[in-house]
């Protein structure tokens, strides 16, 4: 959950949020080329801030640099998705239940709020349109993030960031397809019930059948996009 800060901010940390923010959502689609020039002219930042933020987004493994070319957007594949889930179905657990059980009264409320605005119907004034399924599927991951960070080990925390990172980018992906299901988060109060009571291993349970269930659907959603070519997944919308 973001929190709102006095600090200063440097160009090269803005420009790193702002360009962040449009990969992950796929406003810049997985695959698409980049240049520092390009962006500096549709960002407004200058050359050096830029550079500066790709720098950060490639060791993140958001871009990825091609040598006299420039940069490009990290590129998802059958096989990175397939793989991505494998590795969280390992990791996402164990985290949830490290979390649940030594969250603080502050990060409980927080994640407890925010599952509590992914429940269905958490949010009447937003109807039933496109941006509902995408507002729950925030909350929910702003709810796992607490998660990691109540674990307080850097290791769990740093995967965690680094696997929502493209989780993120998938789900935003999918979305952005007017004529593809959206898979929307599995909550319900139960899990709130869970982490009121501390019980992490039933939390870690019901993560592992959340991300199982998320895995197949992902996958199921993927192959059958006539926009994967060689693998490579891209927008339909080309």
């Amino acid at each position: 959950m973001s929190v709102t800060s006095s600090e200063p901010v440097s160009l090269g940390d803005a420009a790193y949020r702002k360009l962040r923010a449009d990969i992950v959502s796929c406003r810049l689609v997985p695959g698409q080329r980049l240049t520092e020039r390009s962006l500096a002219e549709t960002t407004g930042f200058g050359i050096s801030p830029v550079r500066d933020a790709l720098t950060r987004l490639s060791h993140e493994g958001l871009v990825r640099t091609l040598p006299r070319k420039g940069y490009q957007v990290t590129p998802l594949t059958l096989k990175s998705v397939d793989d991505l889930f494998t590795l969280w179905r390992i990791v996402g657990p164990e985290t949830v239940r490290l979390g649940v059980q030594d969250a603080t009264a502050e990060q409980r409320r927080q994640i407890v709020a925010a599952f509590t605005a992914a429940l269905p119907g958490s949010d009447p004034e937003a109807g039933e349109g496109d941006e509902q399924p995408l507002r729950r599927v925030e909350a929910a991951t702003a709810a796992f993030a607490t998660l990691a960070l109540a674990t307080d080990n850097d290791y769990l925390i740093r995967v965690h960031d680094r696997l929502q990172n493209d989780i993120a980018r998938i789900l935003a992906l999918i979305m952005t397809e007017a004529d593809t299901s959206v898979p929307d988060p599995a909550v319900d109060t139960e899990w709130i019930e869970l982490i009121e009571r501390r019980e992490g291993d039933a939390a870690a349970a019901r993560t592992r059948d959340y991300i199982s269930d998320l895995h197949t659907r992902v996958l199921r959603i993927l192959t059958r996009w006539p926009s994967v070519v060689s693998s490579e997944i891209t927008s339909v919308r080309g």
